[in-house]
């Protein structure tokens, strides 16, 4: 296994088709409750291509997050297919997809390096070389001389640092991230938001992530798809025309201001 994240896949030939890195084919989801059977999400399709980050809004409760567990192979769909580079999803699959939770999730008894490293070690990946994936993560995401120190001993912005790291330790192309800055102030978001794109501009995953903050959306996102109201069904998808590398004075001007009130008068009007 290479110790470098693995370079951003060169363009397809002119005129040949792209093979999208993630495709959503006729998704509808219903669960079960005590109340009886609850539709959550309704024939969704959805074609990412690669290098591409998306974000996935919408109303509380329209399925956003159980779309994304269901791209993680977390969650069966009840109708529909999910595929990565063409290979139907039928359950989870690190080496094609990295994922990153609200909570970081992260394992008590075990260092940062240790919980960076642990996909690696389920895998069989000998010691030595997991280790020094994990330290170079580490180092990526800002935490160089932290790597002995336990969840315990780290900030909530310095936990989920580390499950970023985590999430990128296999080098899936696909990276999954659901509400991962949730849970913490907004200076600490904006400032982890910041790595994020630095880290994406530098490799070019492909990221699909889901999040109840417009800012954050816009400022992130190359694409914002907007879910409606459950059951969740694709209302539109709205693309974030903003150069990059994006700074924070982007969110000052004009047109970031539009492309924040276009995505709310969508989900407001599902209210």
């Amino acid at each position: 296994m290479s110790l470098h994240l693995a370079e951003p896949r060169p363009a397809s030939p002119v005129g040949a088709p792209e093979q999208p890195a993630i495709e959503v084919r006729g998704i509808t989801h219903r669960y079960q409750t005590g109340r009886g059977e609850v539709l959550a999400l309704r024939d969704i399709n959805l074609s990412v291509a690669p290098g591409r980050f998306v974000g996935l809004v919408g109303p509380s409760g329209c399925g956003k997050s159980s779309l994304l567990m269901m791209m993680a192979g977390l969650v069966r769909p009840s109708e529909g297919q999910i595929a990565v580079r063409g290979a139907p999803i039928t359950g989870p699959a690190p080496e094609r997809l990295g994922v990153v939770f609200q909570e970081a999730s992260l394992l008590p008894w075990r260092t940062a390096l240790e919980n960076v490293a642990f996909p690696l070690k389920l895998r069989g990946v000998p010691r030595a070389e997991r280790e020094a994936r994990a330290e170079q993560l580490l180092h990526l995401v800002g935490l160089k001389g932290f790597e002995n120190r336990h969840p315990h001993e780290l900030s909530g912005g310095m936990k989920q640092r580390v499950a970023i790291a985590r999430g990128f330790c296999q080098d899936p192309p696909v990276l999954l991230m659901d509400e991962p800055f949730a849970a913490l102030d907004e200076q600490t978001r904006m400032t982890l938001g910041d790595e994020l794109l630095r880290i994406w501009e530098q490799y070019r995953k492909t990221v699909v992530f889901v999040t109840h903050g417009l800012t954050e959306a816009v400022y992130l996102c190359d694409e914002v798809v907007v879910l409606s109201g459950r059951p969740g069904e694709v209302l539109a998808r709205i693309e974030i025309d903003l150069p990059r590398p994006r700074t924070w004075e982007v969110m000052a001007t004009e047109h970031f201001g539009r492309l924040r009130e276009q995505i709310w008068s969508l989900i407001r009007r599902q209210s």
